[in-house]
């Protein structure tokens, strides 16, 4: 979604419909549709950083579905001022919105019967989360398939991104399917073995 075609993700229990929206980045009217398709009920929207093309479209979607937010204290603080916050010109203006609860990593929160767990993997940005849900990592901006990403905008930290990607690793099995915030899914297996960014990392 949004001119930088960041990915979202709908994850929903097919039961009761249930569904978590991770890092809706622009294009309310889009995932709206294709949350309608699925015939799925937003209850938790979930933000993995606070740059605007995981998140501009969250403010509509919360308003849309009556749904609250979840992110980090950087999401809390980007959605607050907005206008403050804008990392590259010409990028799409995002309305301001409220964080519904603050996560900080080591939180489980149920959406219907799934249960989502936030995991704080700073690197990409300073409060950059992963979300494990229905046995997957939803990882934003930390890992992609054969790169990682970048660590040149304000707080970013490399060493910090490769002890996030590491503390993944180490966590959860190889064949753990890997969904970034952009490009095509992976496996923590895939990115430890052939990850050209990760081959100097010990474990």
């Amino acid at each position: 979604m949004g001119p930088l075609q960041a990915n979202f993700y709908v994850v929903f229990e097919t039961g009761s419909g249930a569904a978590a929206v991770i890092d809706p980045g622009g294009d309310p009217e889009k995932i709206l549709a294709a949350v309608s398709r699925a015939g799925v009920k937003i209850d938790a929207i979930f933000i993995s950083h606070g740059h605007g093309d995981h998140l501009g479209a969250a403010p509509e979607l919360a308003q849309a579905s009556g749904t609250p937010i979840y992110g980090s204290a950087e999401v809390k603080e980007m959605l607050a001022e907005p206008g403050r916050h804008i990392l590259f010109p010409g990028m799409p203006e995002v309305a301001p919105a409220r964080v519904d609860r603050v996560l900080s990593g080591g939180e489980n929160i149920a959406v219907g019967g799934m249960e989502v767990r936030a995991i704080a993997t700073p690197g990409h940005s300073p409060g950059s989360l992963t979300y494990f849900a229905a046995g997957s990592l939803f990882c934003g901006d930390l890992l992609f398939h054969g790169s990682v990403g970048r660590t040149d905008l304000p707080g970013g930290s490399f060493e910090e991104l490769a002890a996030s990607v590491k503390k993944l690793m180490l966590a959860y099995p190889p064949e753990t399917a890997v969904f970034p915030g952009h490009g095509n899914a992976t496996t923590l297996g895939e990115e430890k073995e052939h990850n050209l960014f990760l081959t100097e990392l010990e474990w």
